[in-house]
């Protein structure tokens, strides 16, 4: 330890959920601006309540105890809170943003009955089930509607008592047994002294500068979310009198985002900036050094660094047909084309070609697979030679695989077969004959819309964009369409085919690539349904097969590929 810094003092202490909402309600405990925003999935936030009423630990808290004023939040949870007090402490939050975000905005919420006023508000409306539940799995729920029903328990009433009774008040009204009553108010009088009594581990950390708090936050071995280098080096520069890398980072993200491309990973632009800024080790730079000129030529090429992600963006959205950004199979990919279109103003139209045929190369290659600072060094040294019209890129094509073995939309693989299937059948019908486009489905559905044909199959053929009926399942879907005309009946009148065009059944089919020959398999049922996968595995990699040829890319060999967890 330097001799020059002061000696961090550890200070653990247990208080009540309710110290905890009252420092934060009070502007005592701050949340940093250099931490992430809150980012909890809803399942998450069920799961800690559901974690607090059984008695179970959910980690300590991590505060940072200080005279210096630090930029902070003034929203946690949703809600506005005060400034902290002139002349006194503050302890900062370190770890615990997201955990504490949940409590404080589902806790500390007004009551009310019927829908939030902004719709993204939703998530802080958590419930809780009184009725006997045996599996006791699903006792906390979002309710959208926050329509008043008797056996669910706004937790927005749990801390305040006053809102408590009126509830209840409202409960004994409405159920005209009186038991029934009596039990939901036994129930809920018991889950609010659960979620009151529960215990939490403060630790504060007292004499640390601020770079020591965001060294042992960047230290943390949690399974939380992690601090992310170009908020570290935010907070290590911070200047009141200019916005700070971090935020001018999110404004890059946020304008990209806004155009319906959806969010590039910000490490990745972090990661721009730098190859930009001519740091020659992008992947894990030495962040004190960074900081030292973080506040001149970081800041100064962020214009730059903007300009050349969003055109990045633009050609992965347009030139290779990327629905969305979640689909990007390496994030470095990401990084090169920024360097790319940084150092070449106006590319030539065989450059771009040059740019599409290594974009697909990579993602069917494992290119970026565990790469190393050595790796994307060089990378970025023969981009900057491509961009600058002084050598092609150099492809290793021996080991192109564009079908992934199995469908795992965290391998680059999957992610670049998703958008290669989008390319090849973009207009597809659903199960009543109504065509959608599958590139905005891509755009604004989760992973749910990949559904399985079978059962128990992992092959990318197994799965379909396929909306259905509710409650009917894919393969009730495929087996439920009309049997369409025997191809006996049109053999030796071509043109008679001609005039009477494909059947609806056959239209569907064809606009999911899906042969009528392995959808007969299919409707006969028992091992019809591995033929099915297997007909249609051999028309994809067919296709895949010709794809690949109009890049000037042969496929030798093998044409499925691991689809490893490697997309970083």
């Amino acid at each position: 330890m330097r001799t020059d810094q002061a000696e961090i003092r550890p200070d653990p202490t247990i208080a009540l959920v309710d110290d905890l909402l009252g420092g934060i309600g009070r502007g005592e405990i701050r949340v940093p601006a250099f931490q992430r925003p809150f980012v909890w999935r809803p399942n998450q936030m069920l799961e800690l309540f559901d974690s607090i009423e059984r008695g179970y630990p959910i980690g300590s808290l991590l505060l940072w105890q200080t005279d210096e004023r630090v930029p902070s939040l003034d929203r946690i949870g949703g809600l506005e809170v005060p400034p902290p007090q002139a002349g006194r402490q503050v302890s900062y939050l370190l770890d615990g943003h997201q955990r504490v975000s949940t409590l404080f905005g589902v806790l500390n919420r007004p009551l009310r009955d019927g829908p939030v006023e902004e719709e993204q508000d939703w998530i802080w409306q958590i419930y809780r089930d009184l009725r006997p539940d045996p599996l006791g799995s699903d006792r906390y729920r979002h309710h959208r509607s926050g329509k008043y029903s008797p056996h669910l328990l706004p937790l927005a009433a749990v801390m305040r008592t006053r809102d408590f009774l009126r509830h209840f008040h409202r409960v004994e009204l409405s159920v005209k047994d009186s038991n029934q009553a009596d039990a939901l108010t036994r129930e809920a009088e018991a889950v609010t002294q659960r979620i009151k009594g529960y215990k939490l581990t403060l630790v504060r950390l007292q004499g640390a500068s601020i770079d020591q708090a965001v060294n042992v936050y960047a230290r943390l071995n949690r399974t939380g979310t992690r601090m992310d280098p170009d908020q570290m080096v935010s907070a290590l520069t911070y200047r009141r009198e200019q916005p700070s890398l971090a935020s001018r980072i999110d404004d890059i993200v946020t304008s990209i985002a806004d155009t319906g491309f959806g969010e590039l990973p910000r490490l990745a632009v972090f990661r721009s900036l730098l190859a930009i800024a001519g740091e020659s080790d992008i992947m894990s730079p030495r962040w004190s050094l960074v900081a030292d000129y973080v506040q001149n030529r970081l800041h100064d090429d962020l214009p730059h660094t903007g300009r050349a992600v969003r055109l990045a963006a633009e050609f992965l959205r347009n030139g290779i047909g990327m629905p969305h950004s979640r689909f990007l199979p390496y994030s470095h990919q990401l990084v090169l084309l920024a360097m790319f279109f940084h150092t070449c103003r106006e590319p030539s139209g065989k450059q771009y070609d040059g740019l599409r045929r290594w974009f697909w190369v990579t993602s069917w290659s494992g290119a970026f697979a565990g790469a190393t600072s050595t790796m994307l060094r060089r990378a970025l040294a023969e981009m900057r030679r491509f961009a600058n019209g002084d050598a092609a890129l150099p492809l290793d094509v021996s080991d192109v695989q564009p079908m992934p073995e199995s469908f795992n939309l965290n391998g680059a693989r999957t992610k670049a077969y998703v958008i290669w299937e989008a390319l090849e059948f973009p207009r597809r019908f659903d199960m009543l004959g109504q065509p959608f486009e599958v590139a905005n489905v891509l755009a604004t559905a989760d992973n749910q819309i990949f559904r399985h044909v079978v059962p128990r199959d992992p092959r990318p053929a197994n799965r379909l964009i396929f909306p259905t009926t509710p409650n009917t399942s894919v393969l009730m879907a495929l087996k439920g369409l009309d049997m369409p005309v025997g191809p006996g009946l049109f053999d030796g009148n071509p043109e008679l085919r001609r005039l009477v065009g494909p059947s609806k059944t056959e239209q569907i089919l064809e606009s999911h690539g899906i042969p009528v020959k392995a959808w007969r398999r299919l409707c006969d049922g028992g091992i019809g349904g591995q033929l099915f996968i297997e007909d249609r595995t051999e028309l994809l990699e067919r296709r895949l097969r010709a794809f690949a040829d109009q890049l000037g890319v042969q496929v030798g060999g093998q044409v499925a590929g691991a689809a490893d967890d490697d997309s970083e």
